[in-house]
């Protein structure tokens, strides 16, 4: 057999998973994933049992991602109690109802929050529901909330990406992070601009239907204690601070406790004591019994174990498809090219990688740089790999900040995958122009 052949062979899984997704079919994610999983079993020649093993183990991996857990339900907790409805009434007078300017500040705030943890779903968990209630689903938020996490993240002093691309650079962290800011700051303006244009847009429209956070629930007695709480302050205003603070806490906690942590080197402010402390501040402020806050806990964490439930299934057939080296197949494809075309080629490869498979990007790195080092590209461009690769996971159906994201604005996987689809690949060619810049410093 040619080598062209078997390398087609060991890609057509992925082909026809592609296929199945794309129209005319539109298939559920999980049947296509069965389908091109099967067939990367009998590509492969993998046994049923080690097959049984690699497909479990993405399920498994995505139910350790406890942060993810943790934030979503501690969130839900302070939205069922009405805290995120009085953290956007304090915003909108701070903004005198301006939303466009609420949509762009939102976005920066997402950028500043993972861009300090290194990660984004966590930090999608607690932003997202707050700006679906300001704007609801607005398509143009979405995307900049979108580029600025994958950007954040890719170049964070405090990220495994960046880790593993410093390391590939021969560059210590915090230099590969001082020289990717610029880029990054970039895209932080290019994702408020982004947001600011979409709700103008939709402002203008008519359009704009803004969401609603989940209301005062069993936690709260039916409402009677934002009632009670109104008549001890004596107006709304105040009765706002006092129910919006624990949520404000949660949001300073997100942005600057990685920063604090590092600066002290000690973890304080981990993913179990900056729940307990919001959660313990809610009790108090907002007289909401322990028992009750338990079961909205627990009850908060439903919606996004089904996300990462399903994210995991598709995860274990993409794990197949690993294991018989599709992905590196294509992540050699540009070493056969002229040199002036690698890293350009490069780049591009590593998006599209990127759509089926970024679970975890940081991997998805690991596979591809090691491929442009042994041809010679000038580390410089090292780090937009990783900046493109985390631009294709917004479209992609096993990434986490996706499934956060579809959380928070509630929505499926897939109609934010679809909602994206038209936007990452522009933001991907304003990636490879930046490589060409920097690749000239």
């Amino acid at each position: 057999m040619s080598e062209f052949l078997h390398n087609l062979l060991i890609v057509l899984p992925l082909l026809v998973v592609l296929v199945l997704i794309l129209p005319p079919f539109k298939a559920h994610i999980l049947v296509a994933g069965l389908v091109g999983g099967a067939v990367a079993i009998v590509v492969g020649g993998l046994p049923l049992g080690q097959a049984t093993t690699l497909f479990t183990n993405g399920i498994v991996s995505m139910l350790t991602i406890t942060s993810v857990v943790l934030f979503a339900s501690t969130a839900m907790v302070l939205a069922r109690a009405g805290s995120i409805s009085s953290t956007l009434n304090i915003i909108k007078r701070i903004f005198q109802g301006r939303l466009q300017w609420i949509a762009a500040a939102m976005v920066l705030v997402q950028a500043f929050s993972v861009y300090g943890a290194g990660h984004g779903a966590a930090n999608t968990l607690v932003t997202a529901p707050l700006v679906f209630a300001a704007v609801g689903f607005n398509p143009l938020t979405i995307v900049g909330m979108s580029i600025v996490s994958g950007a954040s993240w890719a170049t964070s002093p405090a990220s495994a990406e960046s880790g593993i691309i410093s390391q590939a650079m021969g560059w210590d962290v915090q230099t590969y992070a001082n020289f990717m800011l610029p880029f990054t700051v970039t895209f932080w303006l290019i994702g408020a601009v982004l947001a600011f244009i979409g709700v103008s847009r939709a402002l203008k429209n008519g359009t704009l239907k803004p969401g609603e956070p989940p209301q005062v629930g069993a936690a709260t007695d039916d409402g009677t204690e934002q009632v009670a709480t109104q008549k001890l302050l004596g107006d709304q205003d105040a009765a706002d601070w006092k129910r919006s603070l624990p949520f404000f806490v949660l949001l300073f906690l997100i942005i600057v406790g990685p920063f604090f942590n590092r600066w002290v080197g000690v973890d304080i402010f981990t993913n179990l004591v900056t729940p307990l402390l919001v959660l313990g501040l809610a009790g108090f402020l907002l007289k909401i019994k322990i028992n009750e806050m338990a079961e909205e806990f627990v009850s908060g964490s439903r919606p996004i174990l089904r996300y990462l439930f399903l994210v995991g299934v598709f995860l274990g057939f993409v794990n197949l498809m690993t294991e018989i080296g599709t992905f590196n197949v294509l992540a050699s494809l540009p070493a056969g090219l002229p040199a002036s075309l690698i890293g350009v080629s490069a780049l591009v490869i590593a998006f599209l990688i990127a759509i089926p498979s970024a679970s975890y990007t940081a991997a998805i790195d690991a596979i591809i740089l090691p491929v442009l080092a042994a041809a010679g590209v000038p580390p410089q461009i090292f780090g937009f790999v990783g900046v493109i690769v985390a631009q294709g996971a917004m479209m992609s159906p096993v990434q986490v900040n996706v499934a956060a994201t579809g959380f928070g604005f509630r929505a499926t996987i897939i109609r934010i995958v679809q909602n994206n689809a038209p936007y990452m690949p522009l933001v991907a060619i304003i990636t490879i122009l930046m490589s060409l810049v920097a690749s000239a410093l």
